[in-house]
């Protein structure tokens, strides 16, 4: 007997209307989401464009790059294109490639901690000249995000609130992969009900960055997706074989070491490109307890144990009747409360969890309050952008998500007949 969360509700509009479902839909209508969206996302653009023309964005005012989260990723992709990666694996000539790119500097980035597999994604930016794939990259893998999002929700306004959000903006400016892997993970369950193989495919290419999967296998256990799970191991081989062959073995026996030493230079030495503490950058419960504490024991106890929680909400959401759509809106919200390695970039992937929480909402009405928690949580994300990524506000942040995702669960048996209604009457249909 599957687990089930909350009871049957009734199923007339007016008893839906009793318990919370509000008719209105207020400051979330359809034309106030996209004039609030576009205005903020020019806004974004507007800054950009005056850090480019400044020097403080992708090249500085002598056209020397500027040194950025996006430097590593397009020396990897040279470096593979040129058949020399092991280099990337030794920290003393991984300083001295980026030294020669942007010249001397107090602090390099010490560790390149991917594996083989990522540098098929990377290789073909690295045929542009630097500038250039900065900005094809951003561009690219945006575009890619914003088509996932736009697929679960089905809903133009949805474009916008993408560009609107300030974790988007953050991820643009330091050209990093947030958006490159909140598109597998949307991708990935957007297709799992229908198209199990697929989806573990996608699955398996999220293997490039481990620390966001680990609640994956949980999943879809907890569903009996087994097609997909096969499928994704399936291909999590086949890439590594296919890095094998064009790499050889030798980096993936190096590859571990760097994994351990870039955990140690983050989650021991004290925050990402710092030479000193700086526990804020961390997103994470663990960046969080040690930003407030100090700790590092009781960082890790905190870290372990919102870990083990989510494991169990994940397993028991993905063995309910729940509706779909919240069961992915759990899945990856969860994913990136678990890891105790997130900075601001990486919750870009945000856009996921609450595109399916939209969607379902769509379908079945606004629980009250829900508009409100959503547009706190607006101003939170955008405390992490105006503070350079320092405020460890993430974990705050993804944790409520959660709570009104799992807030909806409880409701899992809403009609959903409200659905077209909803939309026609409050013009969401785009």
């Amino acid at each position: 007997m599957k687990w089930s969360i909350g009871p049957a509700q009734p199923r007339t509009a007016r008893a839906i209307a009793e318990r919370g479902f509000p008719g209105a839909l207020g400051i979330f209508a359809a034309w106030r989401l996209q004039a609030y969206g576009y205005a903020l996302a020019a806004s974004y653009a507007v800054l950009l464009v005056s850090l480019y023309k400044s020097g403080f964005w992708i090249v500085d005012s002598r056209g020397m790059p500027v040194y950025s989260d996006f430097i590593c990723p397009w020396l990897a992709g040279a470096q593979a294109l040129h058949g020399n990666i092991a280099l990337l694996y030794d920290p003393a000539e991984f300083a001295k490639l980026q030294e020669a790119l942007v010249g001397p500097r107090d602090y390099f980035y010490p560790n390149w901690p991917y594996p083989p597999t990522f540098f098929f994604v990377l290789i073909p930016f690295a045929a542009l000249p630097y500038a250039y794939a900065f900005i094809v990259w951003d561009v690219i893998t945006l575009t890619g995000c914003i088509a996932v999002v736009y697929l679960i929700v089905r809903r133009i306004p949805a474009i916008a609130l993408v560009l609107a959000s300030p974790l988007t903006a953050w991820t643009l400016y330091a050209g990093q992969n947030g958006f490159l892997w909140a598109a597998l993970l949307g991708a990935s369950l957007l297709f799992l009900e229908r198209q199990p193989v697929l989806a573990g495919l996608l699955i398996g290419c999220l293997t490039w960055k481990p620390q966001f999967g680990i609640l994956i296998p949980i999943a879809l256990a907890a569903s009996n997706r087994w097609r997909a799970f096969a499928s994704a191991a399936a291909a999590a081989v086949l890439l590594a074989g296919i890095s094998i062959a064009a790499f050889g073995t030798a980096v993936w026996k190096v590859f571990p070491r760097e994994v351990a030493a870039q955990t140690s230079e983050v989650l021991v030495a004290g925050g990402h490109a710092h030479p000193t503490p700086d526990w804020g950058y961390i997103q994470t419960v663990y960046g969080l307890v040690r930003t407030l504490y100090g700790g590092a024991a009781v960082a890790w106890f905190a870290q372990g144990a919102t870990a083990v929680g989510a494991a169990i909400i994940v397993w028991l959401v993905w063995r309910s009747p729940v509706r779909y759509a919240l069961k992915a809106a759990t899945l990856s919200a969860a994913a990136l409360i678990a890891t105790p390695y997130a900075f601001a970039a990486d919750l870009a992937a945000i856009v996921i969890p609450v595109a399916f929480l939209a969607s379902d909402q769509i379908r079945c009405g606004l629980l009250r309050g829900e508009q409100a928690v959503m547009i706190a949580l607006f101003g939170a994300s955008f405390m992490i952008l105006v503070t350079y990524g320092s405020a460890p506000l993430g974990p705050v942040v993804m944790m409520t998500l959660l709570c009104v995702i799992l807030r909806r669960a409880i409701w899992h048996d809403a009609p959903q007949s409200r659905a077209a209604s909803w939309g026609q009457n409050r013009g969401i249909t785009g």
